[in-house]
């Protein structure tokens, strides 16, 4: 049988065609390597990790302009290895632009694939790794493994959320492997879901936050009326706060206030209620390494189904998988062991690891540095690519402890191309269902129809009984 035989039973038509040309697209491309590891540590078996490597060129010889955030004069003499969040988040595909970008100004980069996704899936049979694989303590070491391949005895570990954990980890228990630490919007705790659940609510439902009161009070209006499904609104709000800031959430409930909206709201959810959005191979592929996700790291164990609770779908998902059983590593214990030059970044206006997280995080790390960015979301690598450059770039040159200094013009850079997209995408729905005069002639027609209806029911109660409407559904009273 064929490697695309024995994929998950979830795998579409077009996804095994993608796993069965995965030998062809490796030929390829020049800069993808392979380690062979241990699927675990209980027997002999092994599989073919990969990471990219993205070697460097001659730095650019550009002008900085008046007011850019200055270029380090040093070169880097350490290669960078970026851990991107996840841990279903594929290394390879997603960011070949970022890898390109550094090594044209003078970096040596490494990007490693989390095992079970991407091209570190599958074993040398070419079925998908075991459960038993996915275990942090093989992940710590398949980054040790991938230093090693590269003839790196140090680095400069850049993580992104589940990827700064992972980052800590090695900075602890090896930490002879680790020449400086860039830890973006950092996971350093199962409780981190917690303060962000905690953070949401003060924001948008208790109404404690001045800024955001109002737009507090109206949701609970809605909620009271029920016109809003508080118990599952919690990603919703999330998602538009992420891609849209505080102005955003406010545009849309105030929308809803007035009874429109509604298109954008149900789209959103939709979107994330979606299966495809964790399984687009060599992108981002959730089935496997859940067990690590949930098991390992607790996600969705703190999911209440409270008011605005933004672990909701997080703690569905857990249910998949055997229940959290407690961190094997206590990393806020740990933090204080880490004796390489750190650098922990956070934006604003982050609500999945908010700025209270790495401000923690910072004062536990001995010496470490905050980077706050002004009006920034989650994950710079993600949503601020260029950033993310800077920082990797400055850390590598010992010179990371100087950035805070520039935080106002680092956020002033332009945001990544898809995260401005999706930011675009959301301001046009929101401007559509403002203005469109379409939708103001389907609102009126609607509420033409309901108060004919009613009328009707006024005059003779029997009147709308049995009566259909054109989707062959009884309209309602």
């Amino acid at each position: 049988m064929s490697p695309a035989g024995r994929l998950a039973p979830w795998a579409r038509p077009a996804e095994i065609i993608e796993r069965a040309t995965q030998d062809e697209l490796l030929q390829i491309r020049n800069d993808l390597m392979t380690v062979y590891r241990e699927v675990s540590a209980d027997g002999p078996e092994l599989f073919p990790l990969r990471y990219a490597r993205a070697t460097p060129r001659r730095p650019r010889r550009a002008k900085v302009p008046r007011g850019a955030v200055p270029v380090p004069a040093a070169k880097p003499e350490v290669p960078v290895l970026i851990l991107p969040d996840g841990p279903a988040r594929a290394s390879v595909l997603p960011y070949d632009v970022l890898r390109r970008s550094l090594a044209a100004r003078g970096v040596d980069v490494l990007m490693m694939e989390h095992r079970g996704v991407g091209f570190s899936r599958l074993d040398t049979t070419g079925r998908d790794l075991p459960a038993r694989a996915m275990t942090l303590r093989e992940v710590i070491g398949d980054v040790l493994a991938v230093l090693d391949h590269a003839g790196a005895e140090r680095a400069a570990l850049v993580g992104t959320g589940y990827g700064a954990y992972i980052a800590q980890a090695v900075a602890v228990l090896h930490p002879e492997r680790v020449h400086s630490l860039v830890l973006d919007s950092p996971l350093s705790s199962s409780v981190d879901e917690q303060i962000a659940q905690r953070r949401l609510r003060e924001l948008y439902w208790d109404g404690t936050e001045p800024t955001t009161s109002s737009t507090a009070k109206v949701l609970r209006r809605l909620a009271e009326e029920g016109r809003v499904d508080v118990s599952r609104a919690g990603p919703v709000v999330l998602a538009v706060h992420e891609h849209g800031g505080p102005d955003a959430v406010r545009d849309l409930v105030d929308l809803l206030a007035v009874g429109r909206g509604d298109l954008t709201w149900t789209s959103v959810r939709q979107v994330l209620n979606q299966g495809w959005l964790q399984s687009t191979p060599f992108v981002i592929e959730h089935d496997l390494v859940a067990r690590i996700l949930h098991t390992e790291l607790g996600s969705g164990s703190h999911a209440d189904g409270g008011p605005l609770d933004p672990l909701i779908l997080t703690g569905e998902e857990a249910r998949a998988v055997p229940p959290f059983a407690g961190e094997q590593l206590d990393l806020h214990a740990l933090a204080p062991a880490i004796t390489a030059p750190t650098l922990v970044v956070s934006g604003t206006h982050d609500l999945v690891s908010p700025p209270e997280i790495s401000r923690d995080l910072a004062a536990r790390i001995p010496g470490a540095t905050l980077l706050e960015i002004p009006r920034a979301g989650h994950s710079m690598l993600d949503t601020r690519s260029r950033i993310l450059q800077i920082a990797a770039r400055w850390s590598a040159c010992d010179m990371a402890q100087h950035l805070p200094a520039h935080a106002d013009r680092l956020a002033a850079l332009p945001a990544s191309a898809t995260d401005l997209a999706l930011s675009r995408g959301l301001q046009l729905a929101l401007a559509a269902e403002r203005w469109s005069p379409w939708r103001l002639r389907l609102e009126s027609a609607r509420a033409d129809r309901e108060r004919a209806t009613l009328e009707r029911a006024q005059v003779d109660p029997r009147s709308h009984r049995g009566r259909r409407n054109g989707s062959g559904r009884e309209d309602p009273v």
